[in-house]
């Protein structure tokens, strides 16, 4: 409530510098690396969407959590939760070590991938799932921020970071002429950065934090991952749908045809992005309200967030339903197979409109702590997307995908 007009503009900011950076840099990336390096990456980008499952539900349940806590006035308890909470991350953190290394020896051998390639993307593909070490023990106090309804000052870091990864895609890649390797350092060392930034802000903001391995209880633990395994339910659920499709086309088409569904993909990621960009922000509000017991603001602030994230999804996408080849054709090198992209471009956008006001109706669900049976039912569209995506691959062929996708979020 206090910080929401200023949320608001700075996150809109954000994906303002995230569209710009990504419209400039993404032909520089395809150009740098070429179509199949490129769906090498595109598929690296998918198997990190699941990757992040390891997160076990814990991130949206640690804003909702700290927020109720402002909300009830009862501060003094988000130490004990952030200890648990930092405890576990660590674990996880170890998991991720291993993944990347597993992950990075079943590539090839699940993937058709070309021989000089193969070691450039086993290489990337630790790094990139290193990342994770950093992102899980440090990315909580980001949470812990986003309870307090700062999302100012981690979309200053975003800001930021979405300029840093302009300028060193710009450096490395077409100016030094890097390649796969590099592009996925470049991304580690943004992710730090954005990850680092915001803890100048956290002691201003919770004075009173206190991370300890004497505030971690048995009984906290079950609480946060009692809540948190319905969360991660839905987030499967959510990962599975919009970052399947990539695994799929590289199983089934090869690293090259993933390449051509990538840029649809990033777009769709893209544009999903600005349409929930200020309903997120809607999340701690929400869950701050409930901890205050205030239900006629929480409809009311539902509402609203529902009206305005479609208003933006279709302004952000219907150009893209019916032009998708024009764009295509102005942005990317001329060697790029647009007519392929275009038609999967163009199915991705009309999903938007399905899959924006889901996204907030499901947080509105987990602010309420009302969230169970809806879990429930997003796996039961996990399993008809799968074998949608498979079906329609063999069948039809790529665009049959996206189709897919265009199905399940209807659903």
């Amino acid at each position: 409530m206090r910080l929401l007009r200023r949320n608001v503009l700075l996150i809109y900011g954000v994906y303002a510098a995230t569209l710009v950076s990504g419209l400039v840099v993404t032909p520089i990336i395809v150009g740098a690396l070429g179509t199949e390096q490129f769906g090498i990456w595109a598929l690296i980008g998918a198997i990190l969407g699941f990757i992040g499952l390891l997160d076990f539900g814990i991130g949206p349940s640690l804003i909702r959590f700290a927020a109720e806590q402002r909300g009830r006035n009862a501060r003094d308890e988000t130490s004990e939760l952030t200890s648990t909470a930092f405890a576990i991350y660590l674990l996880l953190a170890v998991v991720s070590v291993l993944l990347a290394v597993l992950l990075a020896y079943l590539l090839p051998l699940v993937v058709d991938i070309s021989d000089e390639y193969v070691r450039a993307a086993q290489i990337a593909v630790v790094v990139s799932v290193g990342t994770f070490v950093l992102r899980f023990p440090l990315g909580l106090f980001g949470f812990l921020l986003a309870g307090q309804q700062r999302y100012d000052v981690l979309n200053v870091a975003n800001i930021l970071g979405a300029l840093l990864y302009f300028g060193l895609a710009v450096l490395v890649l077409y100016v030094a002429d890097g390649g796969l390797v590099a592009l996925a350092v470049i991304t580690a060392v943004v992710t730090a950065f954005r990850l680092l930034l915001p803890l100048v802000w956290l002691r201003r903001e919770l004075p009173d934090l206190r991370v300890r391995r004497s505030l971690v209880t048995r009984r906290q633990a079950k609480l946060l991952l009692s809540f948190s395994s319905r969360n991660m339910l839905i987030q499967v659920a959510s990962k599975v749908v919009f970052s399947t499709d990539v695994i799929v086309v590289s199983i089934i088409l090869g690293s090259v045809a993933a390449g051509v569904y990538g840029i649809p993909a990033k777009l769709f990621a893209l544009a999903f992005g600005v349409g929930i960009a200020s309903t997120t922000l809607l999340f701690p509000l929400l869950s701050e309200l409930e901890g205050a017991d205030d239900r006629e603001r929480q409809e009311r602030y539902l509402l609203a967030g529902v009206r305005l994230g479609l208003a933006v999804v279709v302004a952000v996408g219907l150009p893209l339903v019916f032009l998708p080849d024009r764009f295509l054709e102005a942005w990317l090198p001329s060697d790029f197979d647009v007519d392929t992209a275009a038609p999967i471009l163009a199915i991705l956008m009309v999903s938007l409109l399905f899959a924006q006001p889901g996204h907030l109706l499901a947080q509105f669900l987990v602010a309420r702590g009302r969230h169970g049976r809806l879990a429930v039912a997003r796996l039961a569209t996990v399993a008809v997307n799968l074998l949608l995506s498979i079906a329609f691959a063999l069948w039809v062929g790529i665009w049959g995908v996206a189709v897919a996708t265009l199905i399940t979020e209807a659903l």
